[in-house]
């Protein structure tokens, strides 16, 4: 039997594997075991990295992945975000006014000082020190650099901004920032010892902007901060939410070793495409997971484990398709699992 580690680099590299490897995006599931409210669990690496632990040995995936919501690096670059009891932090209001005041970004190691990125740094640091090669690390790099934009800029003015020719020029230097800040950032967790780093740049999807925007204004970043995390020597994740159907092409030319598909994206048509060039991650619905019963997760597993050739595929990595909700029941969490831990084709 492989080692979790040793299942994950024999599907990043395309070999047969004893079964394909799991992952969980489980965060908010570890803030509910805490006890902890979200605005005190989110700035503690300790708890977060405790209830990583304490789920891992409930439903031993092969995959830890380390994030604390979609602020810390927005936080970080300066934004105003809310910290709430019952859910992750929210941006809730931009850095800068508009794309006359980008002299205000600046990025530098500071960025890493930033409260919820050095918890993020630290629990993967507490987890890799517990762990060693035993278990995959994956440390959340945040938000991708269209993204990270359009938090920085505000999403009104990010867009309002994209439909101004005058503008593109700014637009590409703000991309260009974000790019180098999410780096820093990827870089740092696998510094601070994660196997694996991952962006998620939802706000580039199709369900925002259209496949002629990604392709102009997020595919060249994406695909430069995955070089710079290549060059650094590491392997990054690339998360879109949201039906990516259209641009997983442009998605798989961006050099990312993992694609981690929502489960709205056509895998039937998307597998193809990828199979071979990058690797799968997803894309059980977290909504089955977490409103469905158990039957229903292992249907939507088997039905899954078909379309990409059985629970043996390399290649694949299974996982919900975003982020597990608090509340989901284990026995859910379990069934998605054992099915493929059977290690058998569906």
């Amino acid at each position: 039997m492989m080692t979790s580690l040793e299942r994950f680099n024999a599907a990043l590299a395309f070999r047969p594997v004893d079964r394909a490897p799991a992952d969980l995006h489980n965060f908010m599931m570890c803030a509910a075991v805490s006890g902890l409210p979200f605005d005190r669990f989110v700035l503690d690496p300790q708890a977060m990295a405790r209830t990583q632990i304490q789920l891992h040995e409930e439903f031993r995936q092969d995959v830890l992945l380390v994030e604390n919501g979609t602020a810390s690096l927005a936080q970080a670059m300066g934004c105003r975000v809310d910290f709430r009891s019952d859910d992750p932090p929210v941006v809730t209001g931009p850095a800068i006014r508009s794309l006359d005041e980008l002299e205000k970004l600046s990025v530098s190691e500071e960025l890493l000082e930033a409260p919820l990125l050095k918890a993020n740094l630290e629990t993967v640091r507490i987890l890799r020190e517990h762990f060693g090669d035993r278990v995959v690390i994956m440390g959340r790099g945040d938000q991708g650099p269209f993204s990270l934009a359009s938090q920085i800029l505000g999403m009104e003015e990010m867009l309002m901004a994209l439909a101004d020719d005058e503008e593109e020029e700014a637009i590409h230097r703000l991309l260009d920032i974000c790019t180098r800040a999410g780096a820093l950032c990827c870089k740092a967790m696998l510094d601070a010892g994660a196997h694996c780093t991952s962006i998620g740049d939802s706000t580039a999807g199709p369900d925002v902007i259209s496949p002629a925007m990604y392709e102009r204004f997020a595919f060249p970043y994406e695909k430069a901060l995955i070089d710079l995390v290549h060059r650094h020597g590491g392997r990054i994740a690339l998360h879109i939410c949201g039906n990516a159907t259209r641009i997983i092409p442009k998605m798989v030319e961006t050099g990312a070793d993992i694609l981690e598909l929502d489960q709205k994206t056509d895998l039937k048509k998307a597998f193809p495409l990828i199979r071979n060039r990058a690797v799968v991650l997803g894309q059980i619905s977290p909504i089955t997971l977490m409103n469905g019963n158990a039957q229903e997760v292992e249907r939507e597993t088997q039905e899954m484990l078909q379309t990409i050739g059985g629970a043996q595929a390399s290649g694949v990595i299974l996982g919900p398709g975003c982020a597990l909700g608090g509340t989901t029941p284990y026995a859910n969490v379990h069934a998605m699992l054992q099915t493929v831990q059977k290690g058998e084709d569906c």
